[in-house]
């Protein structure tokens, strides 16, 4: 199992710098978005690496070595879950580092450090979007995935957009949970996420078991 992630974080390093440039830009593009930059910022680039590591893997034929090794298939598919928390939390890092450079230098006038809260709500966000995608991933494989894939995308990518809505009109249900205890209804999520979590690995499991290499 560790060996299966560190190759989904191996494959990675490819695409570091294009994950510093991703922060930068959405820094600027996104930052009307306030104290919710972070989590939005976090959320949509971890997703990326997400996505990449499928194309990685497709391009290199991982699926087949692994295969044709006396690897379980359950380290295999879970190796891709565990891999969601590692990038969310490693883009949390990278995120702050670029925070605290452009707070430095005076650029962006970003005002909102990134908190734990922050990561907290990207892995749930993450995981949760991730958890759909990835069943399909290990039924059909990245190519064959590629439309569910941009749709996936499409739909992180709006987040903040949806987000920044919401919090600009003030929906009823929306008052109703900032009068409920913020922990609470985090825990509420998140216990949802972690069960959608576990429910997906059992689906991308058996149908991952299914597929010939």
């Amino acid at each position: 199992m560790i060996s299966l992630l560190y190759k989904e974080l191996l494959v990675q390093k490819r695409v570091l710098g294009m994950a510093f440039l991703y922060i930068f830009v959405f820094s600027f593009a996104m930052k009307n978005l306030g104290e919710q930059l972070p989590l939005a910022i976090i959320t949509a680039v971890s997703y990326m690496f997400v996505l990449y590591g499928g194309a990685w893997d497709e391009k290199a034929s991982s699926d087949r070595l692994w295969n044709s090794l006396p690897v379980p298939k359950w380290k295999i598919v879970g190796a891709k879950y565990l891999s969601v928390l590692v990038y969310v939390a490693g883009v949390a890092v990278l995120t702050w580092a670029v925070f605290a450079v452009l707070s430095m230098v005076g650029m962006g006038g970003i005002s909102t450090p990134v908190r734990l809260e922050h990561a907290a709500g990207a892995a749930i966000s993450v995981v949760g979007v991730s958890s759909i995608y990835l069943p399909v991933y290990f039924a059909l494989g990245y190519m064959k995935s590629r439309m569910f894939n941009l749709l996936m995308m499409l739909a992180t990518f709006s987040l903040p957009w949806l987000l920044s809505d919401l919090l600009v009109n003030r929906p009823a249900w929306a008052a109703f949970l900032e009068k409920t205890r913020p922990v609470g209804a985090l825990g509420l999520v998140a216990a949802f996420v972690v069960l959608l979590a576990a429910l997906s690995f059992f689906v991308a499991l058996k149908l991952y078991a299914r597929r010939e290499f």
